[in-house]
């Protein structure tokens, strides 16, 4: 089978000539912890639409993570030697105002194809070095039913052994889509992790709560990745509430990100060294369990790199020979490592 053709790439369009508008798209359930929470900024910024969207500032990137290097097809990216990205789908459950892919998503491509899914379980079965697959978007959980199951369990036919990674928001914005049926398709496919989107404690009503118990309860291991955002929860006591939360619920912290360059996000970055200095102070709230990694994808297809590493100041220095890492402590003294 041949490749599908690439046209129209969302990811060829500049963003000083485009500013993707999102729909505007508050899912009941979201609505439900807005209105429990008596109108939590911290949720309507993150799903409300704001004119300062608009506005496009230097250096954002309709394509801020350089996904256009890596493509197989328009849905399928292979940076990373070991796993693969699928967009199985250009629409959501609810619209995330700092979406890094808003250029993808505000188009609104509908659920991946048969004849699409066809290529991929034939691409998959020929490189075997691949290990995992994250199934992301858009969200996988706004096609249906029937959709996912054909998807899903056409990859789980393809590669027995391959680790699926299900990205979803929708353990906040739709708890209700996890039926019975549901989850007890989810177990068949094991390997399998979610991989929830969870920015704040408000987030974590009953509902939500009840729906990531049910993944732990059954086998299925959680782990969950954050957004940094200004005006939502740049504040480490907020932050350390949420992780340690998600770890009582049985929940693994897994990535912090700083702010991804899209356009019309601005007003959602935190300067850097504001974000550095926030991230040590959660360090000094958090076990290593509950704490994330903190991290960025380089801009233009760097990849993820840990910002969490140079949040204090640390040297690698030789001495007669021998390389030593010397790093300030929580306490402000340097200490050496030698081994």
């Amino acid at each position: 089978m041949n490749d599908p053709v690439n046209t129209g790439d969302w990811r060829d369009v500049s963003a000083s000539d485009h500013v993707s508008v999102l729909p505007e798209v508050i899912p009941p359930a979201f609505r439900e912890l807005i209105e429990y929470s008596k109108g939590s900024d911290a949720l309507l910024r993150q799903i409300m639409y704001s004119p300062l969207e608009e506005r496009v500032t230097d250096g954002e990137l309709c394509d801020p993570l350089g996904e256009a290097r890596y493509l197989v097809t328009p849905w399928l990216v292979h940076q990373y030697q070991n796993r693969v990205l699928l967009l199985a789908t250009g629409r959501c459950i609810g619209y995330c105002r700092y979406c890094f892919r808003r250029s993808f998503t505000s188009r609104s491509e509908g659920f991946i194809t048969p004849e699409e899914i066809e290529f991929l379980c034939d691409w998959l079965a020929r490189h075997p070095d691949v290990q995992e697959i994250l199934v992301s978007g858009g969200d996988p959980l706004s096609g249906t039913y029937d959709e996912l199951v054909h998807l899903l369990s056409s990859i789980r036919r393809a590669r027995s052994d391959i680790l699926i990674r299900l990205c979803t928001r929708a353990p906040v914005f739709a708890p209700q889509l996890f039926t019975t049926a549901l989850m007890d398709f989810l177990c068949s496919l094991k390997p399998l992790w979610l991989i929830p989107h969870i920015n704040h404690p408000d987030e974590l009503g009953l509902a939500q709560r009840s729906c990531l118990e049910q993944f732990i309860n059954r086998g299925i291991p959680v782990q969950s990745q954050s957004v940094l955002l200004s005006g939502v929860n740049d504040d480490a006591h907020v932050l350390a509430n949420l992780f340690h939360t998600l770890v009582c619920i049985g929940v693994k912290p897994g990535y912090l990100f700083q702010c991804d360059m899209a356009p019309g996000t601005s007003h959602f970055r935190l300067p850097l060294d504001r974000a550095l200095s926030l991230y040590k102070e959660l360090s000094s709230l958090l076990s290593g369990l509950s704490l994330p990694v903190f991290a960025v994808d380089l801009p233009g297809g760097g990849g993820k790199f840990p910002l969490s590493s140079v949040t204090r100041t640390a040297r690698v220095v030789v001495e007669n020979g021998q390389t030593q890492l010397c790093a300030e402590g929580p306490d402000g003294k340097v200490y050496t490592y030698s081994p």
